[in-house]
């Protein structure tokens, strides 16, 4: 299989050392192997790697992992007697060169935690003797009896390949029986979806407040630090393939809760919903869609989509993802992966938009922006900025002085409005100030920094505030509307950018933080 060339020459390039690591985890050759295998067939699904992975890292880490699901010991050595988190740092810290924070990152601990259990380690195996313990471990990898894993590993690829063909296909054909069943009369068989679609009503009512929690108790769409400091990491989204498309994105409730600081670089919230919508003949794939008024409309909640981050000392970033206008991706950093991805829903198709990420590249802030086509991606790190191609997958740094004029002119425009918006070509800005009783949509040309057009909005009964939400497209700015003095959302409005005039966003809601993708799909 062309994908996998290169593949074979890297598992025998890095077995003896993976297999050695295993077998100081394990104290099993049998065992050290199995772990091995199923980190290669971790990486072998991630083939090729991107340009800045390191295949051989990305192997150990999930070797590391994979142990820790399902910790093993074999023999009566004191290295295999130490609580499994032990092992793994004591080995990864000493055999493999891991630096403490390294690990902290991986395991989601604070360094100081790392440290402690590595201090631990080595009083309980050499009494503190950490060069004897180096040597140790080098001498007891070294024995580790090593055959060629790369036809093994090339097996499992393609027999998950050919499993994955036979399963769709099996699947198409149940679909297929089913209809006909359905339809012995040619009768439309889109109506007795209907009639199953409303055992799921009662699920799919509320879709914004009933979406999957990552939290066991269900009480807010978001994973937080626990008290001890430890990330509970959400398992990483597998987008839905279909045709319908995304109107909407809107974040899930952050837990009150906060690890102790510092917590630069932690991952303190995560969950969004999307609301997802098609037309009644739309190939919605698994989606169990709820249909009226010739409108299908279904909720997924994308529990790793990071929300907020920690920008050090008891500072927050607040993350949102971004949406093509089309509504058919979505990009966001991933608190499971710790790193930005993409996703395509007509297809499936996954991309990650930039390398793990380690504290010191969030200092500054990041975030994620999408074109105006939906083909590029921009992930800021700090002043450093990554451009993805979502056809080719291929990405760049991008040189200093580059980028839309609404990126060049980005610290200008937080200067002289708290909050503001890119149009999709980013050539304008737009930001709203109050007035005596409504407020003021300022249109910027981010290239002049001038202001092109200033438009008093009216006030909706009392004294109204309002924010600007985004870019429905090109001409059109999204506002979102509120009571000034009570907070009460009064409903979402679209202004044209050259005219003033506003009309009013049906369907959706009134939640802050809210990202449009199609907001008039379909």
């Amino acid at each position: 299989m062309r994908r996998y060339i290169g593949f074979r020459d890297f598992v025998q390039r890095d077995q003896r050392s993976l297999v050695g690591t295993g077998l100081l985890l394990t104290g099993s050759h049998e065992q050290a192997i199995r772990l091995a295998l199923r980190a290669y067939r971790t990486v072998g699904l991630a083939w090729p790697p991107t340009p800045w992975e390191d295949p051989a890292a990305h192997a150990h880490t999930e070797l590391y992992r994979a142990f820790l699901r399902k910790p093993t010991a074999a023999g009566a050595t004191a290295l295999v007697r130490l609580p499994p988190r032990r092992r793994l740092i004591a080995v990864a810290c000493l055999h493999e060169g891991r630096t403490p924070a390294e690990m902290a990152d991986i395991l989601g601990l604070p360094a100081q935690t790392v440290e402690s259990e590595l201090a631990e380690a080595l009083d309980e195996l050499t009494k503190g003797d950490r060069k004897r313990l180096v040597n140790r471990f080098a001498t007891q990898a070294g024995e580790a009896s090593v055959p060629d894993l790369s036809g093994r590993a090339l097996t499992v690829l393609r027999r998950r390949g050919r499993r994955k063909v036979l399963l769709t296909a099996a699947a198409l054909t149940l679909l297929v029986a089913f209809i006909v069943t359905l339809t012995p009369q040619g009768q439309v068989w889109t109506t007795a979806l209907a009639a199953g679609d409303r055992d799921s009503r009662a699920s799919a009512a509320s879709p914004l407040t009933a979406s999957a929690s990552p939290s066991p108790s269900g009480a807010a769409a978001g994973s937080a630090e626990s008290s001890a400091g430890a990330v509970a990491a959400p398992t990483a989204w597998q987008a839905p393939r279909t045709a319908f498309v995304i109107r909407y994105a809107v974040p899930g409730r952050c837990p009150q809760q906060r690890p102790e600081a510092p917590w630069s670089g932690k991952y303190l919230c995560a969950g969004w919903t999307l609301n997802l919508v098609g037309g009644p003949t739309a190939e919605k794939g698994p989606l169990p869609a709820s249909c009226g008024q010739g409108v299908c409309e279904h909720s997924v909640s994308v529990p790793d989509a990071t929300r907020e981050l920690g920008a050090g000392g008891t500072g927050t970033w607040v993350l949102a993802p971004a949406l093509s206008r089309d509504g058919r991706r979505v990009a966001y950093l991933s608190a499971a992966e710790r790193r930005y991805v993409a996703h395509d829903l007509p297809t499936g198709t996954k991309r990650y938009l930039s390398p793990v990420l380690a504290p010191a590249d969030t200092e500054k802030g990041t975030s994620v922006s999408v074109s105006a086509s939906g083909r590029y991606f921009t992930v800021a790190l700090g002043e450093r900025r990554l451009r993805t191609d979502f056809a080719t997958g291929q990405t760049a740094d991008l040189p200093g002085g580059t980028g839309t004029p609404a990126e060049k002119a980005a610290a200008w425009l937080d200067t002289e409005h708290p909050a503001w918006a890119a149009s999709p070509a980013g050539r304008h800005a737009a930001a709203a100030s109050p007035g005596k009783t409504g407020c003021v949509l300022h249109i910027v040309d981010a290239a002049s920094r001038r202001t092109t057009g200033r438009f008093p909005l009216p006030a909706l009964g009392d004294p109204t505030g309002c924010e600007v939400a985004g870019w429905l497209n090109a001409r059109e700015v999204v506002v979102r509307m509120t009571d000034r003095a009570s907070g009460e959302f009064l409903g979402f409005y679209r202004v044209g950018a050259r005219s003033g005039e506003m009309h009013r966003v049906a369907g959706l809601p009134g939640d802050r933080g809210l990202v449009i993708g199609a907001a008039t799909a379909p």
